[in-house]
């Protein structure tokens, strides 16, 4: 698939793996629509893509339910169509699940579960009609694992798993195309942003994350993925291979990631 020439909404564009895929799309060939909370850092990321006068920003908090019309709506009266949308806006998680109070869960889940299938339920009838359209939804490898201290953030990205994987099943007689990308440690402020069980900013870079792969990298292989209409690829550094080694010996996985994974 050739993302030349396509029209494509990417969510949470203002920073980090948005802000990579956003530019790597528009060296392909593609238009933007990019969307976030944040207008100064957004105005930012369009101005750091090539063509970047062919662009469009809209403030959008996935959140707020109301706001997904209005950007599906501005993006037909722009360019006529919509061809693929990247869901990638989220957030992540620092706290156990005795201190996280189920306010913080519920946050969590809106953001990242309920922000991209409120979405696809936005978009999902023009695809339809067209009998064309591409979902990319960025995942994690805990959309299928989970380590201590990220059991909310993880189980929004299996829920997203279990969504989309029922989605694709639904789609199988259409063009309509669909790939997961399960990242790993990418060298982004996820965790900076990222939320303690009182829901109160991490404010802080884990170790992993300083020397993980840049997302710049992340973007490339994600993009010939989706080039290649993968269903789903597990992007990152060795890390990437924890599902693999779940379903080979799950009980050795157990064991080991209370073990590995730094504690907050």
């Amino acid at each position: 698939m050739d993302l030349s020439g396509n029209i494509i909404w990417i969510t949470g564009a203002s920073s980090g793996i948005g802000r990579a895929l956003a530019m790597e799309c528009a060296r392909q060939g593609a238009t933007l629509m990019l969307t976030a909370r944040r207008v100064e850092a957004l105005e930012a990321t369009r101005s750091a893509c090539e063509r970047s006068e062919d662009h469009r920003c809209m403030i959008h908090d996935v959140t707020a339910h109301e706001t997904h019309a209005a950007v599906f709506n501005s993006i037909l009266d722009t360019w006529g169509r919509l061809d693929m949308v990247i869901l990638n806006a989220g957030i992540g998680q620092r706290g156990s699940v005795q201190e996280t109070d189920p306010e913080v869960e519920r946050r969590i889940m809106e953001i990242n579960y309920f922000g991209c299938t409120e979405v696809v339920h936005t978009v999902l009838p023009h695809f339809l009609e067209r009998n064309d359209g591409y979902f990319v939804v960025t995942s994690s490898v805990m959309g299928t694992l989970s380590t201590p201290r990220r059991a909310t953030y993880a189980a929004s990205k299996h829920a997203l798993h279990g969504f989309f994987e029922g989605l694709r099943a639904e789609l199988y007689q259409t063009r309509i195309g669909l790939t997961l990308l399960c990242a790993g440690y990418i060298r982004t402020d996820i965790s900076f942003h990222s939320v303690r069980g009182d829901g109160e900013g991490y404010g802080a870079m884990d170790d992993q994350h300083c020397t993980a792969m840049p997302a710049s990298t992340f973007a490339r292989r994600a993009v010939k993925a989706i080039s290649l209409r993968k269903p789903m690829v597990f992007i990152g550094g060795p890390e990437r291979f924890a599902p693999l080694l779940q379903r080979l010996s799950p009980g050795l996985v157990r064991w080991l990631l209370p073990r590995m994974v730094t504690r907050d």
